[in-house]
């Protein structure tokens, strides 16, 4: 079985170019561009994470309404 692994190679390439961004990698940036310390800790609690939420998505619907 070992020398079967050893020995396989692979159907098909990679995709030439960089890799496509995953969704939790947008999350990340989106989080770090708001500046939430702890987010990890913070998602664990759903009230302050939703407040934590909706405090971010505010400066964008005030900006909507005008």
């Amino acid at each position: 079985m070992v020398k079967a692994i050893y020995s396989w190679k692979p159907i098909s390439r990679r995709p030439i170019g960089r890799p496509k961004t995953r969704c939790v990698n947008d999350v990340r940036k989106d989080i770090q561009k708001l500046k939430v310390p702890n987010w990890k800790a913070l998602a664990q609690d759903r009230g302050r994470w939703r407040e934590s939420v909706e405090k971010a998505k505010t400066p964008l619907n005030s900006c909507r309404a005008t």
